[in-house]
């Protein structure tokens, strides 16, 4: 794809100036050298970001509520307040729940329930809640509770590393990193496969809001 427009020197360095040198620099060699090319990348690398949105967001908002479902079912719905299930937290994830109890209770008062402690949490707490120190209180009865339409192959930990790369790959481009030659496809099948364990319409929505395809065949060239 041309990119519509071109930028005189002058007005392309204005423009690397504020976006930074370094930052740009990272897609000239893929550019071939070229700062024009460079500069369409980035842009076409945020397309591609802002097209693996959704469905993160639907895998994540999936797989917190999943999460959900094997601590509720074992400290109640008021877990976020149950000293038993609290004990079993590191101190940062203590901190943690502490910090989000008290700003969703400044906002919501009276009307706090678990769905906002939820939402309030990180993604890393509920991923936290993946691994092996939680076996037995959590994952004693395996993971389909949890996620109904998991392979009876895959495992709490092949959920748990699913999960992770989803939050790592998340942050990157939170952070603005350059995703357009990791395997952006590769990440959003990880993606889907995180929802469909959770609910296969769900990961059919997805799939079929997803503009990744068309955005990657639309990547600038000279």
């Amino acid at each position: 794809m041309q990119y519509p427009f071109s930028c005189v020197p002058a007005v392309h360095s204005d423009i690397e100036s504020t976006l930074s040198p370094a930052r740009l620099a990272r897609y000239l060699p893929a550019a071939g050298g070229d700062r024009h090319l460079a500069l369409c990348l980035y842009i076409w690398n945020a397309r591609l970001c802002e097209s693996l949105y959704l469905p993160m967001q639907f895998a994540e908002v999936a797989a917190r509520n999943a999460i959900q479902k094997p601590v509720v079912g074992r400290f109640h719905n008021r877990w976020y307040e149950n000293p038993r299930f609290i004990n079993l937290l590191p101190a940062r994830m203590k901190d943690e729940l502490i910090d989000t109890k008290r700003r969703e209770q400044k906002k919501h008062a009276a009307m706090l329930s678990q769905d906002h402690i939820i939402a309030g949490l990180s993604l890393g707490f509920w991923v936290s809640l993946m691994t092996a120190a939680y076996d037995k209180q959590l994952w004693a009865q395996g993971v389909r509770a949890a996620f109904p339409h998991a392979d009876p192959r895959e495992s709490r930990e092949s959920i748990r590393a699913r999960l992770d790369g989803m939050r790592r790959f998340r942050n990157d481009i939170a952070h603005h990193a350059a995703i357009f030659d990791r395997s952006p496809q590769k990440e959003f099948q990880n993606v889907i496969h995180i929802t469909g364990l959770a609910c296969e319409n769900t990961c059919w929505l997805s799939k079929q809001l997803s503009r990744l395809q068309n955005v990657i065949n639309d990547r600038p060239r000279l």
